[in-house]
C-alpha cells in the first residue's frame, strides 16, 4: 500500500516532468525553427543564383557552396514535410525567392548533405545541395542536460515539501496507534511550514474528542460491571452458607451439590467480569519474571506431568507489565487450551530480540481461521464450545491485555500442533 508521501512525491513529480516536457518541447522547436530560419536566409542568394533565379550576388567570397544534381539522389533520406525545421526552411526560402519544393537528406562527413528541389527559369527540377546546420548529427545534449537538472531539481522540492506536510499526519498516526491523548505529545508535533495546517489540527481536535467519550464510556462500563459482579458475590456467598447449613440427608445432598455447583459457576463467571475490568485498569509499572508466574500457575493447577508442562528459562524479566494480569493471560491460554484443546499442553516461554513470547500449545484440532477473529471478542464462542461451561470471556481477556502492553496475538501451527502466540515487546 502506497503511503500519502510517495503518492505526492509521485505525483509532484509526474506534474513537474509534463511541464518541463512542455517547455522543453516548445523551446526545441522554436529552436528550430529559428536555425531553419536563419540557415535559409543564408542559402537563398546562392540557391537563387545557382538555379538561373536571381543575380550572382552569391559567387562571391564567402558564399555558399551548392552541389548540383538533375536526378534525385540515389541515397536521398525522405524528410517529414512537417517537422519545424523542414517546415521554416522551405517558407524562408520561398520568401527570399526560392520557389523550395520536396527536401530530403543524405549521409555525408562531417555534416549530412541537405537537397531542396528546385525549379529553373526553364522549367526544369533539379536537386541543390548544401551542407549547413539545418540538420544536427547529435542529440540536443545540453537540453537534455536542462531537461534531467531541472527535473532532479524539481523532484527534489517536491520531497521536501511532501515531507513537510505529511510529517504531522505521521506523527498523528503514531499518537492515535499508542492512544496518547497527552498534551505533552500533541506540543511535540512536527509543524508543517511553521504551523500545523488548520486541517491536521480539526483531525486532531476530532479524535481527542472521540478518545474522550470513548475512554468515559469504557470507564463507566468497567465500572458497571464490576460494582454489578462485586454486589453479586455477596448474594451468591449467602445462598453457598444457606446450601453447606441443609441438613445432612441423602436426599438433600444431591440437591446441595448442585446448588453448590451452580454457585461455583456463577462465581467463576463473575471472576471472568472482574478480571475483564481489571484488564483494562491495572497500572503497568512493574517489572515482572514471567518464568516464575508460569511456574506459580503450574503448581496451583496441580496437573500431571503429561497433561500441563512449562518450558521456560530460569529466569525472564518483562518491564512494564504487571503480575496480575501476566497470570491471568497465562491462566486464561490454559484454560482454553485445556477446555477446547487436547492435552499435553505446553506453556513455552522465550526471548527474541523484539522482546517476550509466550506460546501455549495443546494437541486440538485448533482455531479455525474464519473464526479466530470473532472468537476474540467479549462473549464469543465457537460451535465446538457451546455444550462446555465457560464465559467466553477468556480470549477476549487475553486480547486486552495484549493489546495494552502493545503486543500482537496470532494463531500459528507448530510441528503440527495448534499453538496460540502472544509477542510482548520489552519497552
Amino acid at each position: 500500500m502506497t503511503t500519502l508521501f510517495r503518492r505526492l512525491v509521485i505525483a509532484q513529480a509526474i506534474g513537474a516532468f509534463a511541464l518541463l516536457l512542455v517547455f522543453g518541447s516548445a523551446f526545441y522547436i522554436e529552436r528550430n525553427r529559428t536555425i531553419a530560419r536563419l540557415t535559409a536566409q543564408r542559402w537563398a542568394p546562392a540557391l537563387r543564383a545557382a538555379a538561373g533565379l536571381g543575380d550572382g550576388l552569391a559567387r562571391g567570397p564567402g558564399a555558399t557552396a551548392v552541389r548540383v544534381s538533375e536526378q534525385r539522389p540515389e541515397d536521398a533520406i525522405p524528410s517529414n514535410r512537417w517537422t519545424a525545421r523542414v517546415t521554416q526552411l522551405r517558407a524562408t526560402l520561398r520568401a527570399e525567392g526560392v520557389p523550395a519544393g520536396e527536401v530530403v537528406f543524405t549521409r555525408a562527413v562531417p555534416r549530412p548533405l541537405t537537397w531542396v528541389a528546385i525549379p529553373g527559369a526553364d522549367g526544369r527540377v533539379r536537386w541543390f545541395g548544401m551542407q549547413d546546420e539545418v540538420v544536427e548529427s547529435y542529440a540536443a545534449v545540453r537540453l537534455i542536460v536542462a531537461l534531467a537538472l531541472g527535473l532532479a531539481a524539481v523532484g527534489g522540492a517536491s520531497w521536501i515539501v511532501a515531507r513537510r506536510l505529511t510529517r504531522p499526519l505521521e506523527a498523528l498516526r503514531r499518537r492515535i496507534e499508542s492512544h496518547d491523548t497527552s498534551p505533552a505529545a500533541a506540543a511535540g508535533m512536527p509543524p508543517a511550514g511553521g504551523a500545523p495546517t488548520v486541517e491536521i489540527a480539526a483531525i486532531e481536535s476530532a479524535w481527542l474528542a472521540l478518545a474522550d467519550r470513548l475512554a468515559r464510556q469504557e470507564s463507566e462500563r468497567g465500572l458497571l460491571l464490576a460494582g454489578v459482579s462485586h454486589d453479586l458475590r455477596s448474594p451468591l456467598s449467602r445462598i453457598r452458607m444457606a446450601a453447606e447449613l441443609l441438613p445432612e440427608t441423602e436426599d438433600v445432598a444431591a440437591r446441595r451439590a448442585s446448588i453448590v455447583r451452580n454457585v461455583d459457576v456463577a462465581d467463576r463467571l463473575i471472576a471472568s467480569f472482574l478480571d475483564y475490568v481489571r484488564a483494562a485498569e491495572l497500572p503497568l509499572t512493574s517489572t515482572v519474571d514471567l518464568a516464575a508466574v508460569a511456574r506459580r500457575l503450574l503448581q496451583a493447577r496441580d496437573e500431571p506431568a503429561d497433561r500441563l508442562a512449562v518450558a521456560a528459562p530460569e529466569r525472564l524479566d518483562l518491564p512494564l507489565s504487571h503480575e496480575l494480569l501476566l497470570e491471568r493471560l497465562l491462566a486464561n491460554l490454559v484454560d482454553n487450551a485445556m477446555r477446547h484443546g487436547k492435552p499435553p499442553v505446553l506453556i513455552r516461554l522465550s526471548r527474541d530480540a523484539a522482546g517476550v513470547v509466550i506460546d501455549v500449545e495443546d494437541h486440538g484440532p485448533g482455531i479455525a481461521p474464519d473464526t479466530r477473529e470473532r472468537l476474540t471478542q467479549a462473549f464469543a464462542r465457537g460451535d465446538a464450545s457451546r455444550g462446555t461451561p465457560g464465559t467466553g470471556l477468556g480470549l477476549a481477556i487475553v486480547r486486552q491485555i495484549v493489546q495494552r502492553m502493545h503486543g500482537a496475538l496470532s494463531f500459528e501451527n507448530v510441528d503440527g500442533a495448534p499453538c496460540v502466540r502472544v509477542r510482548l515487546p520489552v519497552r
